[in-house]
């Protein structure tokens, strides 16, 4: 039992139920061929979740569409603090992309939904998902 005034510490795993916590607060749709990589949840200002996951270009394009993200992808460099919970590191990447947008749930709650997309090679993409209470 967590105690009023401490933090729960973030929950880490792969497993069905936390993928599906996970996309289902933020609406969000997965791709058939993806494979999930790995799932955060924390709480250090309000909910957050935060999935890491490898696919394809054209399981990205569905992804992305599935989940009524229509917000444009825009060429990012990246930054020495940019964390990510699993998949090869971003400094090591060759092309990256990055969106964001602004998403109410049917019961009114409101969210951030960042997607960072690491081009690792023509055919595999790296995604970095982030789901945050607003």
């Amino acid at each position: 039992m967590i105690a009023v005034g401490e933090m729960e510490p973030p929950v880490e795993s792969t497993n069905a139920e936390l993928i599906t916590e996970a996309t289902t607060f933020a609406a969000w749709v997965l791709p058939s061929d993806g494979k999930v990589l790995l799932v955060r949840r924390e709480r250090p200002d309000g909910l957050k979740y935060s999935v890491a996951l490898e696919t394809s270009p054209g399981g990205l394009a569905q992804m992305l569409k599935d989940s009524g993200f229509t917000t444009p992808l825009h060429n990012w460099m990246g930054t020495a603090s940019a964390e990510t919970i699993a998949g090869p590191p971003l400094t090591t990447s060759p092309r990256m992309q990055r969106g964001q947008d602004f998403y109410r749930s049917p019961d009114g709650d409101s969210m951030i939904r960042d997607v960072l997309i690491d081009e690792r090679t023509s055919e595999l993409r790296f995604v970095h998902l982030e789901f945050r209470e607003q």
